[in-house]
């Protein structure tokens, strides 16, 4: 059996490195999906004359970004969820941060995959789910402070 975990060493504390991995892999996955979604609202409003809105390269890179958030998303499951879920810390924001990332690989894959009958339904549930991640991210953050602080005080 493995020895209790000693919660004030603060163990599912993600170093700066990390921190800075999954801000940036979030924020470009966020903005790559946001301008997509503007591409496709604005190519739908615009005259058929003019200039449409390029969203290939958005598309790309948004794509592109998937197999590091997986691996994110494992990392973060392996380490980082599975210690926090031994000291109970952070249970349901953090639950609610994996709904939101495990939604977004689902539809994503979903968005690919399934038949063209479900794409469009799929479509909107990824961006709605999408818009919910800084929501997640701060939920998550606030919780973990208030958690060191009440750790702090024992």
């Amino acid at each position: 059996m493995d020895d209790p975990i000693n919660v004030a060493t603060r163990p599912t504390r993600l170093s700066f490195a990390t921190h800075i991995i999954v801000l940036t892999l979030l924020g470009l996955s966020f903005v790559s999906g946001a301008t997509i979604w503007y591409g496709q609202n604005a190519n739908s409003l615009a005259d058929p004359r003019s200039a449409r809105f390029d969203v290939q390269y958005w598309r790309s890179l948004h794509g592109v970004l998937n197999p590091f958030l997986c691996v994110l998303f494992g990392f973060l499951a392996a380490h980082h969820i599975r210690v926090g879920w031994q000291i109970k810390a952070n249970r349901w924001s953090g639950l609610f941060m994996e709904l939101v990332f495990a939604t977004l690989i689902l539809t994503g894959m979903g968005i690919y995959y399934s038949p063209e009958h479900w794409q469009d339904t799929l479509i909107q549930v990824h961006r709605v789910t999408g818009l919910v991640v800084p929501l997640s991210l701060a939920i998550h953050w606030i919780a973990a402070r208030q958690w060191v602080k009440k750790i702090s005080q024992k």
